[in-house]
């Protein structure tokens, strides 16, 4: 029998695949159909007019897999929105952050010779011709720091002029140690503030601040578009939507295009799996929710589409709809340090191998970065000046969703750093609980926030200039749980139905525009009959404590009774004294103002209790346990302490006796 020869046939396909892929067209991407005619550039038709476009960005990106460098073409264009004249522009270059360990971002991090980069700039072009950079440092001097820069104009820039700029550099990919860079061991690369940005002019000026260590950014909105050419063996995720991908000599080249965000991310890796859900809007638009999730968690999927689709509807609900045709969740790995941070459509979120449902997490944390795309990526504060404006109400907003659809949130403790065990622990050694008890105990609205607040209760205000506080501390109670304990306490004195209407014309009044914190106490004020500046400058302007007992509660007659409590804070919150009786429950109001004040109740019922906030509006309390008197002896409470205390004594002797 003659043997039949498949060589030919073999050269002839590999020919015909060669060929076919040299020469293949782009690829209109799925994500382009969503909703057809809905969308421009990812950006919902109704809302694409209502952006003021300061600062329009083209980029066209390789990535060298072996040397993890960068090669970036840049073209900007900046056009003056203001009513004032200009003869400069200022820019951030982020990344020159981590060149030394001199910079005032370094200077909360070691950085090893693995961490270090910045910016290889080969060209530099204002309106076709040279520029030239000149670094400087507005926020604090440090002749070390080159975060900024400003380039003088040979004219000036009038209301309504533009200025194009042109930048070609190299940038290599650093091992992550905050935002971005590669992750330890892991081909996965996050690539953020990556790349020379216009700052922001306004009333006059140029506000462009360095790159401080923990805070944020500050930018203008702008259409985004980016090339981005990367080996085969690799995909792409980023802020926006694929508008095409073409595939030519082992490369993949996508044409990314987001219009009215004010950044753009990506990452490159070839180890993470993907899935895509829709969410459709009541007004029947979709959005597409992309997860890129690490093999590892890949049990998270469904999770995280699940919270992402109640984050979704929460703001649908109450504040207004996400204008953008997609947001990318992106679960990094352990070894990246790129976690817990959001950009424009896109934020990363992580996760423990083992995380059990009611402990909150990830979903705690998905909730928080994607509540980031409304406070600061739609009402894009200055995070520099006045961070609690975007961490403050991703926080209290977060909580929020978690209460409505993922109660109850148990409290954990974690063995051997990573299996959670619901109860409370007392005491361990090495990651060995000692002291603990195993119980179903539900963690209260603000409760995480109302721990990290005890440990910094006066050093600074939330009004505080957010570079300008002393410590990470204090920095991070006066931007994340002060805020959002102010938040919820200012909810419950007004109600969650004011509460709601007051977020949602702050949100109708400043999407895609700066607001300050000025603009939200003004919407406030004009949600409100009541003069509300008592409230802001106890709670936000000032540093004081609030701390409210009732001291005593006496029979005085045969049907009065007497309440003593006192004001043991410096700070002073309007609330309420209530007197508890067995078939009803007596109140009065007070202004909170008095070191002390006696307050008389009439009842024929019998008396059990005298409470100041029995609802437990103001969640700054320092100390809720003083908030009641009770007439009557309780031995309950002290029992169930000494049972416990036993429990704890007998099983701390049991592990000790088996020791040796």
């Amino acid at each position: 029998m003659k043997k039949l020869s498949f060589l030919p046939l073999l050269i002839l396909l590999s020919a015909l695949l060669y060929l076919s892929d040299k020469a293949s067209p782009p690829i209109k991407m799925k994500s382009d159909f969503i909703s057809s005619g809905l969308y421009k550039n990812g950006l919902l038709l109704k809302e694409y007019k209502k952006v003021e476009r300061r600062a329009n960005y083209k980029f066209e990106i390789q990535f060298d897999e072996q040397s993890k460098n960068l090669h970036v073409k840049e073209f900007i264009t900046w056009i003056n929105r203001t009513k004032y004249s200009t003869k400069e522009i200022q820019l951030h270059f982020y990344a020159n952050a981590y060149k030394n360990n001199k910079t005032i971002f370094a200077s909360a991090y070691h950085l090893k010779p693995e961490n270090k980069t910045g910016f290889n700039i080969q060209k530099c072009l204002v309106n076709e011709e040279e520029g030239k950079l000149f670094y400087f440092q507005p926020d604090i001097p440090n002749p070390n720091d080159s975060t900024v820069a400003k380039i003088n104009l040979t004219k000036m820039v009038l209301p309504g002029d533009s200025v194009k700029l042109y930048f070609e550099y190299s940038l290599k990919i650093p091992i992550g140690i905050k935002r971005f860079g590669a992750a330890r061991g892991r081909n996965f690369y996050f690539i953020s503030q990556w790349f020379p940005k216009v700052g922001v002019f306004e009333n006059g000026n140029w506000v462009c601040s360095q790159y401080h260590p923990y805070l944020n950014f500050y930018s203008d909105f702008g259409d985004y578009s980016a090339q981005i050419k990367i080996p085969n063996n690799f995909f792409v995720a980023s802020t926006g939507v694929i508008d095409s991908l073409k595939r030519e000599n082992n490369f993949n080249t996508y044409l990314i295009k987001q219009s009215g965000v004010h950044d753009f991310a990506f990452l490159i890796t070839d180890e993470a799996e993907r899935q895509t859900v829709l969410y459709k809007r009541k007004d029947g638009s979709q959005i597409q929710i992309n997860a890129i999730v690490q093999p590892e968690r890949s049990k998270y999927f469904e999770r995280y589409f699940k919270i992402v689709k109640q984050c979704l509807e929460f703001f649908e609900e109450n504040i207004g709809i996400y204008p953008y045709q997609s947001v990318t969740l992106v679960d990094v790995p352990r070894t990246s340090a790129s976690s817990g941070m959001e950009y424009p459509t896109l934020f990363n979120v992580s996760a423990e191998l083992f995380a059990r449902p009611n402990t909150g997490q990830p979903e705690y944390l998905t909730a928080h970065e994607f509540s980031h795309q409304f406070y600061q990526g739609l009402l894009a504060n200055n995070e520099v000046y006045e961070a609690w404006l975007d961490e403050g109400f991703a926080s209290y907003i977060s909580t929020k969703i978690m209460y409505k659809y993922n109660q109850p949130i148990l409290e954990n403790f974690k063995v051997a750093q990573f299996i959670p065990i619901f109860g409370l622990n007392f005491l361990s050694y090495s990651d060995i609980p000692i002291i603990y008890t195993l119980t179903d105990a539900v963690i209260s609205e603000g409760a995480k926030s109302i721990t990290s607040y005890y440990q910094n209760l006066n050093v600074g205000t939330i009004a505080d200039t957010s570079y300008k506080l002393p410590t990470r501390l204090s920095y991070v109670v006066n931007s994340y749980n002060k805020p959002e304990l102010m938040l919820l306490t200012l909810e419950r004195y007004l109600g969650q139905e004011k509460m709601m209407n007051i977020l949602k014309d702050y949100y109708d009044e400043y999407k895609f525009k700066h607001p300050t914190a000025a603009d939200f106490i003004s919407v406030v004020q004009k949600n409100c009959r009541e003069d509300m500046n008592w409230f802001f400058d106890e709670f936000y302007r000032s540093s004081k404590s609030f701390d409210y007992r009732v001291t005593s509660l006496r029979k005085v007659g045969d049907t009065e009774y007497e309440a003593l409590v006192e004001r043991l804070g410096d700070g002073i919150c309007k609330t309420e004294i209530a007197l508890v009786t067995d078939k009803n429950t007596l109140t009065r109001k007070w202004d909170g103002q008095e070191k002390w004040k006696i307050f008389r109740f009439n009842t024929v019922n019998r008396v059990i209790s005298a409470e100041v906030d029995s609802q437990r509006k103001n969640l700054l309390d320092v100390n809720f346990a003083n908030n009641s008197y009770t007439i009557e002896e309780n031995n309950f409470a002290s029992t169930s302490i000494a049972t416990r205390w036993f429990f704890w004594v007998q099983n701390a002797l049991m592990i000790l006796g088996s020791i040796g």
